[in-house]
């Protein structure tokens, strides 16, 4: 009886070991609904105060840079803070006067439009054999009055954002201003949570990168198709080259926005072969620099999966709107700083966020092994 009871009591503890492991999940997954709920509630908040941090963050060197050379860290914050300023300025600026151009360049292209849309139409109901339910919400989707309200829907919405610029302003000067203390709170910090501040400061470092580069890149492309499109007499083509510069933030989706709209717009103003133009041109620079130049500089150091990046931007744009695609890479690092670079316990959860760096080593010892085995060939005698 005695020994019953002695098998019993090992069996007894493993599974309330179990039952306390899985508990610990279900609370964890719970309140991490909970926060994740929260935060979409107050997006309108959050999505600009992430902003202003990494816009703070990549100005930075800035202020070090003018410091370093004598100027008073009075006016080096000064320099910064005019700076930000100054491109926020531009991109609100633009945004306002792409969706005065984009409400005025609609109404041109009436015909057009019309003819399109019975043209697909026909294309959906007799060549593809398309119900008719389906093809009139497909049509619906390319009439005028459609695009009209969502044209008119962004200059409004362009017209009122005074209320979260002036917001965003007053963050990023006080951000500015704190960042003067900021390496002297590390330092202090550093010497009780060190795993913590080495967490935060990687993930300033590789939002900075990621930051600089793309936005490089986004020029340049943004350039090149603006010269394209130029050329083949594209309407609107300052437009559609801005949205093709702020759609290079957003990783592997956003090629696509950029795309559609030009690809339109010259499909309705030069015919076929412009809209071919458009695609190819498109397709070609997307592939050469955002798929094969860029991420050898950005990707590498940023450590994050194809997968993860992609899951990445659905899922912080359905949290916190338009803003969280934009900002999904850096949401994401602040993420795995927080909950994975603070904790060396869990540093064996980097290689599956895309930090394969040991996995190369070994797969790269498991090939040279298996090269090493193999028989060599027989030497031909003489």
């Amino acid at each position: 009886m005695s020994v019953s009871k002695q098998s019993e009591a090992p069996d007894s503890g493993s599974n309330s070991a179990s039952e306390s492991s899985g508990t610990k999940v279900l609370v964890s997954l719970a309140a991490a609904v909970i926060v994740l709920f929260g935060l979409s509630r107050i997006s309108s908040i959050v999505g600009p105060v992430f902003l202003a941090l990494i816009l703070t963050i990549c100005v930075y060197p800035l202020k070090q840079r003018l410091i370093a050379r004598g100027v008073p860290a009075v006016l080096a914050t000064m320099s910064t803070i005019v700076a930000l300023y100054a491109v926020i300025a531009a991109l609100v600026a633009s945004v306002w006067v792409s969706a005065v151009q984009l409400t005025l360049l609609l109404p041109q292209f009436a015909p057009q439009i019309t003819l399109l849309g019975n043209d697909l139409r026909v294309f959906l109901h007799d060549s593809l054999g398309i119900g008719d339910d389906q093809v009139r919400a497909i049509v619906e989707a390319v009439d005028l009055r459609v695009l009209l309200d969502t044209a008119y829907g962004l200059l409004g919405s362009a017209m009122n954002i005074g209320s979260g610029t002036v917001f965003l302003l007053l963050l990023l000067m006080f951000m500015s201003v704190d960042a003067t203390y900021y390496p002297t709170i590390l330092a202090v910090v550093q010497k009780k949570r060190a795993p913590v501040v080495d967490a935060l400061t990687n993930f300033a470092k590789l939002s900075r990168s990621f930051m600089v580069m793309t936005t490089v890149f986004g020029a340049i492309v943004a350039a090149l198709n603006l010269g394209l499109l130029l050329v083949l007499g594209v309407p609107g083509a300052g437009l559609w080259a801005l949205l093709s510069f702020v759609c290079g933030f957003i990783p592997f989706i956003g090629f696509w926005i950029s795309l559609v709209p030009a690809a339109i717009m010259a499909l309705l103003a030069g015919g076929l072969p412009t809209f071919i133009a458009v695609v190819a041109f498109y397709g070609v620079i997307n592939s050469l620099i955002q798929s094969i130049i860029q991420p050898k500089f950005v990707s590498g150091s940023v450590n994050l999966n194809m997968t993860l990046t992609f899951l990445s931007v659905i899922f912080w744009s359905a949290l916190l709107g338009p803003l969280g695609a934009l900002m999904a890479v850096p949401l994401s690092l602040f993420a795995r700083a927080i909950l994975v670079d603070s904790h060396p316990q869990a540093a064996w959860l980097r290689p599956f966020i895309g930090d394969v760096n040991d996995a190369k080593k070994m797969l790269a010892e498991q090939r040279a092994a298996a090269k090493a085995a193999k028989p060599k060939a027989a030497q031909p005698r003489p």
